[in-house]
């Protein structure tokens, strides 16, 4: 099919923290996004190489009371390229977090029956905020990993772990620290937050699974259907991938795997994640339109949407875009309380809010996408999902 560059891609005037109708913004207290401390700030500078002088090696603090389980564990990490100290309590561990530098803190969660772990996380905050804390465990639960995830810890890691992984998440994580300065190419950033969600939302909800990649595709074509610049398109992408990253920081979970509708209180609560994801992004300037699009991307084109409720084309062309593809997954993908919607149903769904919901020129042209692409579109959520249970 043919590029149809019908639409103009228009400026827009500065999103203001993502408040354009402040009377419509929904009250989300300022909660520290656990990304804060190692994407905030930046590792330290390793020396520049000499002859004379030895390359850095990021400081790993390991922390578990099983001495050969982790002298073991240290030995893989050092030859993975990192320096690494040992605790073999969490006092112990506390101590040397007062008194050294170290990049990143990996700790057992339970030392002799008790969730001692949990407070070398919060001395890791304390007293050495720009480390990545890492948390292990042999009594895995998701409310434990998502309350580590909000309490700031990187990842939360079952026993046994396989220490060539840990160091390999070690330095992903070290990279992406430099976010806070340093440009990163397309490519990084798509790692980052493809990694960000899969260890957030795809966690908690598994029937997510592809979600953000299916919809990035979907928005790339449509992109491409309407003559965006590159620089857009990719930056749409990457909202793709994270625009429902703020259901982590939603107060209640439990409902998104829900065995039957959403209740109103449910609703209300849930329509609280696109700020929240917005808000809780990484902060950096190759992120500001990300987070802008992400906000929008249940907006609605006759205003009746949310957040802010804005309309027509004062929501970006990019929301706009991501509004439309990221219902059409959502209604292909089965849950515990629906089925998978069949085409038809599907574009009579569209038809009928045609400049309601959505922009009717964009969607014109998701339907025209829809009757080369709309069987394979279809069965993708399945096919992602068995993939995902077969991982």
């Amino acid at each position: 099919m043919a590029a149809r560059p019908i639409l103009a891609v228009h400026s827009h005037a500065p999103y203001r923290e993502f408040a354009p109708r402040a009377e419509h913004a929904l009250q989300c207290p300022p909660v520290d996004c656990y990304t804060g401390a190692w994407y905030k700030t930046s590792a330290p500078r390793p020396p520049q190489a000499s002859m004379t002088t030895t390359p850095w090696k990021p400081r790993v603090l390991l922390v578990d009371d099983e001495p050969r389980e982790i002298e073991l564990m240290g030995l893989v990490l050092e030859r993975q390229g990192l320096e690494v100290a040992l605790a073999s309590s969490p006092a112990e561990a506390i101590t040397r977090l007062g008194q050294e530098n170290f990049d990143a803190v990996v700790t057992d969660v339970v030392f002799h029956g008790y969730s001692d772990g949990t407070r070398v996380l919060e001395a890791a905050r304390k007293l050495a905020p720009e480390a990545i804390v890492v948390l292990m465990t042999g009594y895995p639960a998701i409310e434990g990993a998502v309350s580590a995830i909000k309490g700031g810890a990187l990842d939360y890691l079952q026993k046994p772990v396989a220490p060539v992984v840990l160091a390999a998440t070690i330095h992903r994580a070290l990279r992406e620290k430099r976010m806070a300065q340093n440009s990163l190419s397309f490519g990084e950033l798509v790692d980052i937050l493809s990694e960000l969600v899969a260890q957030t939302i795809e966690r908690v909800d598994p029937y997510t699974a592809g979600h953000g990649e299916r919809t990035r595709k979907y928005c790339r074509i449509m992109a491409d259907q309407v003559g965006m610049d590159v620089a857009t398109r990719e930056r749409l992408e990457l909202a793709a991938i994270a625009h429902d990253y703020g259901k982590i920081y939603l107060d209640d979970l439990t409902f998104l795997t829900k065995d039957g509708p959403l209740t109103a209180e449910e609703y209300k609560e849930v329509q609280r994640h696109p700020l929240l994801g917005a808000e809780k992004l990484p902060r950096h300037e190759q992120l500001t339109d990300v987070a802008r699009y992400v906000a929008e991307h249940h907006e609605k084109w006759d205003g009746s949407g949310y957040p802010h409720r804005i309309a027509g084309e004062d929501i970006s062309l990019s929301g706009r875009i991501l509004g439309i593809v990221e219902v059409f997954d959502s209604l292909s993908t089965k849950r515990s309380y629906k089925d998978v919607w069949e085409l038809p149903k599907t574009r009579q769904f569209f038809s009928e809010q045609r400049g309601l919901a959505f922009d009717p020129d964009l969607l014109d042209i998701f339907l025209d996408l829809l009757e080369v692409h709309g069987e394979e579109w279809l069965r993708a959520p399945q096919r992602d999902l068995e993939r995902a249970h077969k991982a």
